[in-house]
């Protein structure tokens, strides 16, 4: 984070950063996505071994950090080198400092400690004067649009190491607010010994450097805590500093105070959770210490004097034109819908791109095989297989997906993912939070089955959660029904508005049927859960009792199932089915959330054959709901000798009429107007 808030402090005056990228002690090492995310906003390019460069100025992070023989870096030359210390030195460190000897070097240290440890060298290199404090930028004023709930989110970031831990379980446990129901974030774990000990407590969470900017992670906490075991270890200045320009409340030990100043609470570690639950306990306290906090970090923590120190040490060289960020030409939202038994997680999102505003510009990419609805309906479509369709294990699909739909990000650069499903794993939040900040939404379908999501607690990296209606939503007993209050509850979405369907004769023209008779469509889903095939054998050979009836099945686009040619019965194929609605006098459907609310906002009688295989959502809470209110009747599988009974009733214009009044009253209005409008707010605040 320091460095990449120093590379946009540069940019901002002008200068041109290259970025070399040392040997360190690790073998697993990256490049940290907080750098990542400056080379591909262009504000930073990259220095190869075969490109020889002259700097006016070169500055050098962490030289504590590299192996003892580092990389060849003869093609650089520079007119100073500033090596900016971390940690107090180690006299044996001097002999591979001088490997950075391609300029006149001079140390700047980032503490009075470490300063401390240069000048008790004795050597005969200068330090700078100011130590090398970090910029403090404040966070992206991005803010969620509801707020998940009142419990306060605690957390801490530094390098790993025992120096920068408590070493015992107990004094751990003591220091921070861990389990109890408490939240507690971690970036830069203690060590595996005493995780281990620890066990895995609810409330804690480990991150990687390598899935999540450092920026990120801090705009999810409340309380910003740090207790090393050593007293001037590498501190996380940035972290700690960014932290409080952005209004966290920040506790540390007192004898950090001298260096971080009024800005943050202080207590011994025994006290710290007894001091900050003391606060937060008390709403005019917390007031009081995020305005300190903000108010200090203006002055100690402020670009102004990091971009004040550069152009000192740059001397008469002025920078030249100011460096932009590489911007997209329009704002994006990147729709991902998963890949679902039908097409119900597709259509949610269609439904949306269609009422965004035209400043925005949909693209997608679709885990379902639907790559050529999407496309048709003009919007810029990737194709990511699925899990189920590539055959693979979970962790090893989703580390490919993650590295894919990364590279679409990357390629598009959206200002919001929007992602509707029932599972957003850690692959799909890895790939947005790995990136510059960009709104993250998920679009989340209640009536949860008997086999809820493994993923619900992902929630907690949303910046909106998008809820869509439940008519029957009275009868809801799943997972989201206690967590409504992440969610803004919209209602119930549907692909097309009632002025968008066909008219009765035109939608009969259209498929061929006669003008004159009873119709009905069946539309059962997929074939993944249930044998729709035998099924729909069954209700077509009930239905041949009434010979003037036209039958018209629904073919699924995305469904690999491949019905008999069953004589006197009309296939249809295509996208939206729904278009075609008022061609029919009723249906024999499934429940799915599409499918149902369709046929309720249409006003199509019909008569519901749930699928309550466990993995579905509640289809049967749905059928019941509908038949409760006169809406619908609900026919089990087991039960479907009692159709001819019902499709007799419903052949008759005066029942027809009851059912299409009945489902006019539950219908409320399109919830996609409200969700696009949620979405577009968002994405203009990025």
């Amino acid at each position: 984070m320091r460095v990449a808030q120093e590379i946009r402090a540069c940019t901002r005056i002008g200068c041109r950063v290259g970025l070399v990228h040392l040997q360190v002690n690790s073998n697993n090492s990256i490049v940290s996505p907080d750098v990542q995310v400056c080379v591909k906003e262009n504000l930073a390019e990259v220095v190869l071994p075969e490109t020889p460069v002259h700097a006016k100025l070169a500055i050098v992070h962490s030289p504590s950090n590299v192996t003892p023989s580092v990389q060849k870096i003869d093609y650089l030359s520079a007119d100073k080198v500033v090596l900016v210390v971390d940690r107090k030195p180690d006299p044996a460190q001097l002999g591979q400092w001088l490997s950075f000897h391609f300029g006149p070097v001079s140390w700047a240290p980032t503490n009075r400690w470490v300063r401390a440890g240069l000048v008790a060298l004795n050597a005969a290199i200068p330090l700078e004067e100011e130590d090398w404090r970090p910029t403090g930028m404040p966070l992206s004023p991005v803010t969620r649009a509801l707020k998940f709930s009142q419990k306060p989110v605690f957390g801490r970031v530094s390098v790993s190491g025992s120096a920068q831990w408590p070493t015992t379980k107990k004094e751990l446990i003591q220091t921070y607010p861990i389990g109890n129901g408490n939240d507690f974030r971690i970036m830069g774990p203690p060590l595996a010994k005493l995780l281990k000990e620890l066990g895995s407590p609810a409330g804690l969470k480990v991150y990687s450097q390598r899935d999540i900017t450092v920026e990120r992670f801090l705009e999810m906490l409340d309380v910003f805590m740090y207790f090393p075991s050593k007293p001037t270890p590498t501190l996380p200045e940035a972290a700690i500093a960014t932290a409080m320009a952005s209004g966290k409340l920040v506790i540390l030990p007192p004898h950090l105070e001298g260096h971080f100043g009024q800005g943050a609470i202080y207590s011994e570690h025994s006290m710290a959770k007894e001091t900050i639950f003391s606060i937060l306990n008390d709403d005019d306290a917390v007031d009081v210490a995020k305005k300190n906090a903000k108010h200090h970090a203006k002055f100690q923590f402020t670009e102004q004097n990091y971009s004040h120190k550069i152009s000192s040490l740059l001397d008469d060289h002025k920078p030249r034109t100011k460096r932009k960020r590489k911007e997209s030409t329009s704002k994006r939202v990147l729709f991902v819908p998963s890949n679902g038994v039908g097409l119900g997680h597709v259509t949610r999102q269609l439904a949306i791109a269609r009422q965004l505003k035209n400043s925005l510009e949909p693209v997608f990419a679709t885990f379902a095989q639907a790559a050529p609805i999407i496309e048709g309906f003009g919007y810029p479509t990737e194709y990511i297989p699925s899990q189920s369709d590539t055959g693979t294990e979970h962790g090893q699909w989703d580390s490919w997906m993650r590295y894919e739909l990364g590279s679409v990000i990357d390629r598009y650069d959206p200002n919001v993912v929007v992602f509707d499903g029932n599972n957003p794993s850690s692959g799909l939040i890895n790939a947005v939070l790995s990136r510059r900040r960009r709104g993250l939404v998920w679009v989340r379908r209640g009536m949860i089955g008997s086999t809820p999501s493994r993923y619900l607690g992902n929630s907690r990296y949303m910046d909106l959660i998008i809820e869509p209606g439940e008519i029957a939503g009275e009868l809801d007993v799943g997972s989201t029904v206690d967590r409504k209050h992440e969610a803004l509850q919209v209602d119930p979405i549907t692909l097309l508005d009632r002025d968008e369907i066909l008219p009765r004769e035109a939608a009969r023209r259209a498929l061929g049927l006669s003008p004159e008779g009873k119709t009905v469509i069946i539309q059962l889903g997929g074939n993944a859960t249930r044998d729709v095939v035998s099924l729909t054998g069954e209700i077509i050979d009930l239905l041949k009792g009434f010979p003037t009836l036209q039958i018209v099945l629904v073919e699924w686009e995305n469904s690999s199932v491949e019905f008999p040619n069953w004589p006197s019965v009309k296939i249809l194929r295509g996208f939206p089915i729904s278009r075609y609605f008022n061609a029919f006098d009723f249906s024999i459907s499934a429940a799915g959330y599409n499918s149902f609310h369709e046929v309720m906002a249409f006003g199509l009688p019909s008569v519901f054959i749930a699928n309550r295989h466990p993995s579905m959502d509640n289809q049967a809470a749905r059928a019941e709901f509908a038949q409760q209110h006169s809406a619908g009747f609900d026919l089990s599988q087991e039960e479907l000798f009692h159709l001819p009974t019902i499709c007799e009733i419903l052949m008759t214009d005066q029942a027809t009429a009851l059912f299409r009044d009945e489902a006019n009253k539950l219908y409320l209005s399109n919830g996609a107007k409200t969700a696009a409008a949620a979405i577009t707010e968002l994405a203009e605040r990025i």
